[in-house]
């Protein structure tokens, strides 16, 4: 009941706005309709009234040419005295104001009188009535004409004249000549200016044909234009009407044409009355009473709409209360609620579950029991000082929740103003954002921190360099760099997560071994670096790399497996003031390679010999690419592989050999490892495999074969390429049995657990290509190895052939050699041989193969080829003969 009392208000006034509205529209449409009948009523008076106003104007015109006639035809010499007839044309013209010429002119054109006497005896051009045939009308009207008079067409633009021709005739009834009388187009606009200037209107006088004569304002001559808007002549709608009215619209604009013809002559007048103009004023007046109207309809619906929520405001404020209520209490935002003194009044469900605090437990104390202590006291001093002002206060507070964990919330603090303005309560709201300050403090802590090992990374540690070094003083500063031995071995047999296990146990025995004041700091992967500011002097940092060297070389126990991780560690010192952190830092990593480089396990100080060597590294790196890249510098060398025995050839070891631009000739020992570590290894292999092979395959067409060729393969080859499939396509390619081609491999290659080593050795040993180990002895020299890898070939490196004869013990090592490969069914290859007593020894004790320069030195192709052609004859080596002679005896 109550609900249906409270609808009767906005209904009642729905309904006063509909009758209000229908009233209004009853009004425009009757009030529209009498404008209109108005406006047509107005234009026909006005048409009316411009028409008779016309036909005087015709009236007269014709009275003086009927005069004029009447003279020429009583007087019939009158033709013939030029002087005389314009005379008198000159008095009719002073008399008749809308003309601005009288001629008189004969039927070949010619003007025979004319009240402007400079046109006597000229011919009169154009004049369309004097062609037209002769309607039985008085008068004939021709077409505009440009220029001022019938002799001058050229005028300006718009300037033109109205002929309008009388014919002239002879007492004989033959005709002899026309009477034209030039019609002054301003004087027709002049009579419907009045009209123009007041009302919206447009005048037109027009021909029957639709030819355009005059128009106010001015219009284009439009050939043709129909009144009716129709493609039909003016006749067609006169033969039905010579006067009435029609509408058009042109742009959006409502014309009404309200069209006169005259009976006695062939002129049609045109009034054209802009209806939207006319109705602009109605329009207007309806428009402002429209915008009454909506004023009142406006003073009702919110008449109505105030005493709508007047009569529900206080149905819906319990419930509204009670929403609210529950609103706040549910939000995800804990909110509290104080008196003016800041006496907790009321908390939501949020503020418990954030803080850890009953409502009881808080009302009627301040939020002080929140306090952490992290804030000054002029912080909450600043903070009262606004709230008090009256003004909000926004900012991030640190607080404490009832178990003692630090929270951290964005926090806002709203006064509530009494009726008189005074502030009555505080409303503040917390939003927790502990857990993003954190991943925003963590996030900026692991831009200058290692995260698996929460050290200094790079990006800090250039960091503290900088500035240790731009201190006063010139005080030393000392940088070690840390690179663990053979990590990426561990990694690659145990994964990545034990390798980070590893990893954390070194930072622990790393930062145990040394001193608060020194900066440890990850540089990425297994490198690490150390920064030392105080007391430092060479003494001192050769005592803590040394100190750093025995803490890591302690075996590590991880997950069962026993490990011992060695580092290499490079040493710089420089000056504050004197050095820069990118060249101190790479003065020490230029040490650290120099460490690896004689055998890992050491520390090693920066001199100015190595930064030579990373110069002649990069210069070496940079000339080698060119090299492959146009293959000119680089060459191929084979050294003979004889019999121990018979000491023929019986086979060939390839080697390379490259001279740089500069004309100097790189050791292979040089660049091969530059190649390795750069990777162009792989590419470095491939022309290699192709030049020998086609080498190979032009001796076999030359009958000159040999039993097989050794071709020596880098372990990142082995690692990083399908060397096998590389070679067979090769050998493929060029018809050469895989039994002919042995790969010659370190036995640090068999350590490799890489898969790609694996996998290539396999193929090798399944397609029948030999294995031979090169430099055993030297390495590891693991059995198991030889064992599972199958090797064909065992191959005694130089640094024991040259102590035969003087140390007994390379001597065992070689018989140790031997009886080994003889166990696994392996023959043995002794490299080096360059003395009498070295081969009588390892023919003594049954080596199969020698190589050496005793016997010959690394030849070229052409060179390699004539001792193939010479053993093919049956010659053999003379033992202890000049190399490059290459002495043979049958």
């Amino acid at each position: 009941m109550i609900w249906n009392r409270i609808l009767l208000i906005p209904l009642t006034g729905l309904l006063l706005s509909i009758s209000f509205v229908a009233l209004f529209l009853v009004f425009h449409d009757i009030g529209e309709s009498r404008a209109r009948v108005s406006i047509a009523k107005e234009s026909q008076v006005l048409a009316d009234s411009v028409e008779s106003g016309l036909i005087r104007s015709v009236q007269d015109i014709q009275g003086r040419l009927n005069t004029l006639r009447g003279q020429l035809e009583y007087e019939d010499d009158l033709l013939f005295m030029p002087d005389e007839l314009s005379r008198r044309l000159e008095l009719l013209i002073d008399m008749s104001p809308q003309l601005r010429e009288i001629a008189v002119v004969s039927p070949e054109g010619l003007v025979l009188g004319s009240s402007n006497v400079r046109a006597i005896g000229l011919a009169a051009p154009g004049i369309s009535c004097l062609r037209e045939p002769q309607p039985a009308l008085p008068m004939i009207f021709g077409r505009a004409l440009p220029g001022r008079s019938l002799t001058e067409p050229l005028a300006p633009v718009g300037i033109y004249q109205l002929p309008v021709c009388m014919v002239l005739k002879s007492s004989s009834g033959r005709e002899v000549g026309w009477l034209v009388a030039v019609w002054n187009p301003d004087a027709i606009r002049e009579q419907f200016r009045s009209l123009v200037e007041q009302l919206p209107v447009h005048l037109a006088l027009y021909r029957y044909d639709g030819a355009l004569m005059a128009a106010s304002p001015a219009r284009d001559a439009v050939p043709g234009y129909n009144i009716a808007g129709e493609a039909e002549p003016f006749a067609s709608l006169l033969e039905q009407r010579e006067w009435g009215r029609f509408t058009s619209r042109r742009d959006a604009t409502e014309y009404l044409t309200q069209y006169r013809a005259t009976s006695m002559y062939p002129l049609v007048l045109t009034l054209e009355y802009d209806v939207t103009a006319g109705l602009a004023h109605w329009r207007e007046l309806t428009q402002r009473l429209g915008w009454v109207l909506g004023g009142i309809i406006a003073v009702i619906a919110l008449a109505s709409a105030l005493l709508f929520v007047m009569a529900r405001r206080q149905q819906r404020m319990a419930g509204r209360l009670q929403l609210l209520g529950t609103a706040i209490s549910t939000t995800a935002n804990a909110v509290i609620i104080t008196d003016k003194r800041g006496q907790v009044q009321w908390v939501n469900r949020a503020f418990t579950r954030l803080t850890g605090y009953e409502s009881a437990q808080v009302v009627g104390h301040t939020p002080a029991v929140l306090n952490s202590g992290t804030h000054p006291k002029t912080f909450f001093a600043e903070l009262w000082r606004t709230i008090s002002s009256g003004a909000v206060w926004r900012g991030e507070v640190v607080n404490r929740t009832r178990y003692g964990h630090r929270l951290i919330v964005d926090q806002t603090i709203t006064p509530i103003h009494g009726e008189h303005g005074e502030i009555t309560h505080y409303v503040a709201v917390h939003e927790d954002v502990t857990a993003r300050r954190e991943a925003e403090q963590r996030a900026l802590f692991l831009a200058f921190h290692d995260q698996l090992t929460e050290l200094p990374n790079r990006r800090k540690l250039a960091e503290n360099l900088a500035e240790a070094l731009r201190r006063e003083g010139g005080e030393r500063v000392g940088l070690l760099y840390i690179d663990l031995d053979n990590f990426k071995t561990v990694n690659d047999t145990l994964g990545h997560r034990q390798g980070d296990e590893l990893l954390v146990i070194t930072v622990r025995r790393l930062s145990n071994a040394i001193s608060d004041d020194i900066c440890l700091a990850r540089l990425g992967g297994d490198e690490f670096a150390m920064l030392v500011t105080d007391d430092v002097n060479e003494s001192w940092l050769e005592e803590l790399a040394a100190r750093l060297i025995r803490v890591m070389s302690q075996p590590v126990e991880l997950n069962g497996t026993r490990f011992q991780l060695t580092a290499s560690i490079g040493i710089a010192v420089g000056r504050a003031g004197a050095a820069e952190p990118a060249t101190l830092l790479r003065q020490a990593d230029l040490a650290m390679y120099k460490a690896k480089h004689d055998g890992r396990n050491l520390y090693r100080f920066f001199d100015q010999q190595m930064d030579y060597l990373m110069q002649r590294r990069v210069e070496l790196e940079q000339g080698l690419r060119v090299a492959i890249e146009t293959e000119r510098a680089l060459s191929l060398r084979y050294q003979p592989l004889f019999d121990a025995h018979t000491l023929r050839p019986v086979g060939l070891e390839v080697l390379m050999r490259w001279c740089s631009s500069s004309g100097e000739w790189i050791s292979p020992a040089e660049f091969i490892p530059v190649a390795e570590e750069s990777g162009m290894i792989v590419e470095l292999g491939a022309w290699q495999m192709e030049e020998v092979m086609r080498q190979l395959a032009a001796w076999d067409s030359q009958g000159l074969v040999i039993d097989h060729l050794s071709l020596n393969i880098s372990s990142v080859q082995l690692a990083r390429d399908d060397i096998a499939g590389r070679l067979l396509s090769v050998l493929a390619k060029y018809g050469i049995a895989t039994s002919r081609i042995v790969v010659e491999i370190t036995e640090t290659t068999l350590m490799s657990k890489a898969p790609q080593v694996r996998t290539n050795l396999a193929a090798l040993e399944t397609a029948g290509i030999f294995v031979s180990i090169d430099d055993f002895g030297t390495g590891y020299s693991s059995l198991s190895y030889l064992k599972q890898l199958h090797a064909d070939y065992l191959k005694i490196d130089r640094s024991f052939v040259i102590g035969i004869g003087e140390n007994r013990s390379d001597e065992e090592i070689i018989h140790a050699m031997l009886a080994v490969a003889r166990s696994l069914q392996m023959k043995v290859v002794a490299e080096g041989v360059d003395q009498e007593q070295q081969l009588r020894f390892l023919q003594n004790a049954d080596c199969d193969l020698i190589q050496g320069f005793l016997l010959s030195k690394p030849l070229t192709a052409a060179e390699t080829g004539q001792l193939l052609m010479r053993a093919r004859q049956g010659l053999t080596v003379i033992a202890g003969s000049d190399p490059a002679g290459q002495t043979l005896t049958p």
